[in-house]
This record gives structure tokens, sequence and C-alpha cells, in this order.
């Protein structure tokens, strides 16, 4: 089984760290700045759930995932649960903020798709996953420097 992974081009953010890893974990603010996930809930602690709305065909849909990685201030990362067993389908995403000095960093992300039927749901999801991803990226640089300028 291949895994088929859909990666962000970095973004080079100016503003800190700290800054940006906050902007990613104040899920009640993401209605505010994330036009692919317009609503997060999560208690953010390992193995918990990680509900996610994401509008998608002119509806909101919502998607539960399982948090998996909470590194402060460098990594998150949740997969989504078992579909009938791991080997049909698992989603996995991850986020990182690497530092470049005290008032940059660069965020990077993730989706990859793992499974029997992985290839067939990347095909028809690739380019949908990608232009989102992106949108985040730099919606989260948007955000992060509108509040350290």
């Amino acid at each position: 089984m291949a895994d088929y992974t859909t990666t962000i081009e970095p973004v080079t953010i100016d503003a800190p760290a700290a800054r940006v890893w906050q902007v990613l974990t104040e899920l009640e603010k993401y209605p505010d700045w994330n036009p692919f996930t317009v609503k997060v809930d999560s208690t953010l602690k390992i193995g918990d759930p990680v509900v996610l709305t994401i509008p998608r065909g002119g509806k909101m849909t919502t998607q539960t995932m399982i948090l998996e990685i909470l590194d402060p201030p460098k990594k998150i990362a949740w997969r989504l649960p078992k579909m009938i067993h791991k080997k049909l389908f698992t989603a996995y995403r991850v986020q990182t903020i690497t530092e470049i000095d005290s008032d940059s960093c660069i965020y990077e992300t993730s989706d990859t798709f793992s499974g029997w039927i992985a290839g067939r749901i990347y095909k028809l999801t690739a380019n949908y996953v990608m232009e989102n991803l992106t949108a985040t990226g730099a919606a989260l640089k948007n955000e992060a420097e509108k509040t350290v300028a």
C-alpha cells in the first residue's frame, strides 16, 4: 500500500513561533481567520477527538479526527479514526512550525492518505486539499503577522 501526501510550500511568517502556535491552538477563533476549517472543537488532549467543520460544496461538513501529537510550539497532528479497518483508509494531518529567529518562523502542513482506497480518495480530493491547505497557510500568516505589526 502506498501513501499519498499533499504538502504545501513552506510559508515564512514574520511573527514569533509562539504567536503562530497561539493562532493554531486558539480553536474558538478559527471562524475569524481559517477559510478551510471554519470551526474546531477539541480539548487538545492527546487521544481526544478533534471535530473539524469544513465548508464543501456549499454545505458545512464535519469530520472527527483524533489528536496524536501536541508539541508546543512546534507540531500538532491528528488522524482520521479507523474506517472499518486502518488498512482500508486513514488520513493524517500534521502542521509544523520551525523557528527561524525570535521574530519569524516557517509553517508547513501536509495531509497523508493511506490504505487500500487511499489512491482513489487522493485522486478525487488532492487538488481540493492542496488549494485549501495553501489558503490556510496564507490565512495563518496574515492572522499571526497582523497582531505583531
